[in-house]
């Protein structure tokens, strides 16, 4: 027998949910949570999400199909009758710092440990070196997608091409001559392999960027050193945007670490990102 179908429509706090940080906290979270009661008695008809909508097709258990934004929007303002009988459900993003809810964080983690199991002990079998108990995560960040080049992009660049740290291969090799360490490229990895290796970090260091919201998985005595780009030298702690990840931090109970970036492609010295390590003890 055919499932109902239901619309899920995002109430995003910002941004574009096309890119990670407001893809994750403000719509495929949201979702998850609301809806998972429904696995295997509902069809889902999600927005196409650009490059995202590759990490939908690891949701186990949900039938998703996908529609342009035009036309989920369309549906609720009446533009598109078609889809006007659909139910719909909103799920409200919690993607600003001022939505962080600490026990909701928790009751996510557990979620997705419970529901996605499977994927995650496959994800732990492929990382073996991520079985270290002082894996310090090193993040590198990757070249966009073409896609956020194009006029289909609701929001234009991403990735290395908004800010980059050229020297990460100088920055990892300093830190893996203390520590067990991993350089990685989120952007290279499946949902869940990404998600196990920030449960599994005990430091991670990586530049002000989307894939740091990943510190919602990361275990209690884990912190983030994040390198923020001050041209202007503001201390990193100051710099408005440091809110994003030293809020899920402290939401957490993690610590955090910013260190200064000189501007938003300038190398790092290593010696500051030990320094930023030795800090957090």
């Amino acid at each position: 027998m055919e499932r109902e179908t239901l619309a899920i429509i995002p109430a995003n706090r910002g941004g574009s949910v096309e890119h990670f940080y407001h893809f994750l906290f403000g719509y495929l979270l949201p979702f998850i949570e609301l809806c998972h009661p429904l696995r295997g008695h509902r069809r889902f008809l999600l927005r196409d999400c650009g490059p995202m909508n590759r990490l939908l097709r690891d949701l186990d258990g949900f039938e998703i199909g996908q529609l342009p934004a035009w036309m989920v929007f369309g549906s609720l303002v009446g533009t598109n009758p078609s889809l006007g009988a659909i139910p719909k459900v909103i799920a409200p993003g919690f993607d600003a710092p001022d939505t962080y809810d600490a026990a909701r964080f928790r009751r996510l983690r557990a979620l997705v440990a419970d529901l996605f199991a499977a994927r995650l002990a496959e994800a732990a079998a492929r990382h073996p070196r991520a079985q270290a108990d002082r894996l310090v995560l090193v993040i590198d960040r990757a070249q966009p997608d073409a896609f956020y080049a194009t006029p289909r992009a609701e929001q234009r660049g991403a990735g290395a091409a908004l800010r980059s740290i050229p020297n990460i291969a100088e920055v990892h090799a300093a830190i893996a001559a203390r520590h067990d360490a991993m350089l990685v490229r989120l952007e290279a990895l499946p949902f869940f392999d990404q998600v196990h290796l920030f449960s599994r970090a005990w430091r991670v260091v990586g530049q002000h960027g989307a894939g740091l919201a990943h510190m919602i998985w990361a275990r209690q005595d884990a912190a983030l050193v994040e390198a923020i780009p001050s041209p202007d030298g503001v201390p990193p702690d100051k710099v408005d945007y440091a809110v994003f990840f030293r809020g899920i931090c402290h939401a957490l109970g993690m610590r955090w670490q910013g260190i200064l970036q000189d501007d938003n492609h300038a190398p790092l010295p290593p010696d500051r990102v030990l320094r930023g390590l030795d800090a957090l003890g």
